[in-house]
């Protein structure tokens, strides 16, 4: 029974730890046993942390019901006579309009430029991305470093393309990425 018990205990903490919803203290004392490298811990954290990494590619876009918009807009100050901006003839995204915002997994960080279309994916040295699959056609330049999946690496300069329903093995950085990344 203490085994089991243990067992979901650590289970729990793993989970949590790859959310990145343990306290300091706690995820610290996690991260202390994945050093060990206890074998348990290390083993439920991939579990989880391939999880955690795909609920993002899970969630349909969507866009709110016109109701559900019109209240929205209105409880934020946004009449909906409001004038409408002219169309542009395209859309300028500097360094500073879009934050880097961390991903699932650890070393690794995402940048929109264009909604969930258009994003900028940055890997440290050493990282990983989880197997995962693509609901829609993904183009992928490599600007800076080099990645790795199964026996192909891209580096700087290289393209990539993976078709809608394709499914990415893990990716590895040895020397950190930054790829250009396009949803079709």
């Amino acid at each position: 029974m203490a085994k089991r018990t243990h067992r979901r205990e650590v289970e729990e903490q793993a989970a949590l730890y790859a959310l990145g919803a343990l306290g300091p203290e706690e995820a610290g004392s996690f991260q202390k046993r994945l050093a060990a490298g206890c074998p348990l811990c290390c083993s439920l954290f991939e579990e989880c942390r391939t999880t955690v990494a795909a609920l993002p590619l899970a969630s349909p876009e969507m866009a709110p019901r016109p109701e559900l918009r019109q209240r929205l807009m209105e409880r934020i100050g946004v009449p909906e006579s409001a004038p409408k901006p002219k169309p542009s003839a395209g859309t300028l995204v500097r360094p500073g309009d879009t934050p880097w915002e961390k991903a699932p997994a650890p070393g690794v960080e995402i940048r929109p430029l264009l909604g969930k279309k258009t994003v900028l994916v940055r890997m440290a040295p050493g990282t990983y991305l989880p197997e995962h699959e693509h609901r829609f056609g993904e183009q992928c330049l490599v600007l800076e470093g080099s990645v790795q999946s199964d026996d192909m690496v891209a580096h700087a300069g290289d393209f990539t393309f993976m078709p809608a329903g394709s499914t990415h093995s893990q990716l590895y950085s040895q020397t950190g990425c930054l790829l250009l990344i396009a949803y079709t």
